[in-house]
């Protein structure tokens, strides 16, 4: 379908975010509705339709109070970035309010939104952000690598011990993401609990076969030694799980790591893994909302040093000018950042309402 001839989606809504909300009340911005777009990287994936979920929900709930929204959400059935851009670049055409988007390429992005934000277009991404920050206006983080390694390690601290010998299955060697939540789950290590030790790693190279054998060999190379079994890799971690399972080891070796609640559904009630961290993308697409609204209202300032985001149900957030987190590289200064918060645990009290 030709993005050009798509309607939005009406999501009329009314939000009071503080005082310069109510101010604009009787103003042409608050008679006509706002258009906002929201394009992920790809709408093939429960992921994602969790995102479009919080979104619609921090439209809906802000129905009484002040600024009417129209929400179109659409992206490609598939990740294509070549196609994400496309249709970026046809909605800029139709002139919407804001576009809120996750970046399926970094670098390749970069032009189609500059080129959004050049036309008036207030731009926030999330999920996934530009490699030049300066062509939007906010990232809406959904954890940094530092918040995330560490709580890996606290998770292993509190199921195993603070002395515990664990090993890490990744992706592969060269993995960036990977090996930044690793860079974080040492520094942890070190400021928190420095008799831990990281062993050895294994690499699944984000395939479902390979992780189950990289788990297998770590479990036969260091039988009787290993505390637990970190998996940062939404892959990785259900055959990490079920390769314990098979070694006889279920409640021995503590298994966690990060995945999705229809992945590792079964492993956590079976209490093979009783923790897996990860965040909300329901609460990522409702942060992200209530961020574009907050830019277009003028009450989140595109050059704020540091300033506080209401967020509904979320409380408020910190949107910051820079933050500093840990990366394979080394340090990292993010730009215009604010981060949905604390990773979030899911487990078996929890697991279950959730479907992505």
């Amino acid at each position: 379908m030709n993005i050009a001839t798509m309607r939005y989606r009406r999501a009329s809504a009314l939000v009071l975010v503080g005082a310069p909300i109510r101010a604009i009340a009787g103003s042409s911005q608050a008679q006509k509705a706002l258009k906002i777009v929201m394009v992920p990287k790809f709408t093939g994936t429960a992921y994602f339709a969790a995102t479009e979920k919080g979104a619609k929900e921090a439209v809906a709930e802000l129905k009484e109070k002040g600024v009417a929204i129209d929400l179109l959400y659409t992206g490609p059935s598939v990740a294509n970035t070549d196609e994400q851009i496309r249709m970026i670049d046809d909605l800029v055409a139709q002139k919407p309010d804001a576009i809120i988007f996750a970046a399926s390429d970094a670098d390749a992005m970069v032009p189609v939104v500059k080129k959004a934000k050049t036309s008036g277009i207030k731009v926030i991404t999330y999920d996934g952000d530009v490699a030049d920050p300066t062509v939007r206006q906010w990232f809406v983080n959904q954890g940094t690598f530092t918040e995330a390694g560490a709580a890996l390690v606290d998770v292993v601290a509190e199921q195993a011990r603070a002395s515990a010998h664990f090993a890490v299955v990744s992706t592969a060697p060269g993995a960036f993401s990977q090996n930044s939540w690793i860079a974080a789950m040492k520094a942890q290590m070190q400021a928190k609990y420095p008799k831990m030790q990281l062993v050895d790693i294994g690499y699944g190279l984000n395939k479902p076969a390979e992780s189950f054998n990289a788990a297998q060999d770590l479990i036969n190379k260091h039988r009787g030694q290993l505390d637990a079994i970190v998996a940062p890799s939404v892959v990785a971690l259900p055959k990490v799980a079920e390769a314990v399972e098979q070694a006889g080891l279920t409640g021995k070796i503590v298994v966690t790591g990060m995945s999705t609640p229809n992945q590792i559904r079964e492993f956590v009630k079976r209490g093979t893994v009783k923790t897996v961290v990860l965040w909300n993308p329901v609460d990522l697409g409702y942060l992200a909302v209530y961020a574009a609204q907050a830019s277009l209202a003028g009450t989140l300032k595109d050059n704020a040093t540091q300033a506080k985001l209401p967020a509904g149900r979320l409380g408020t957030r910190d949107a910051v000018a820079s933050l500093e987190d840990i990366t394979a590289k080394g340090p990292l200064t993010l730009k215009n950042v604010i981060v949905l918060g604390n990773p979030f645990r899911f487990t078996k009290d929890n697991v279950d309402q959730f479907n992505f």
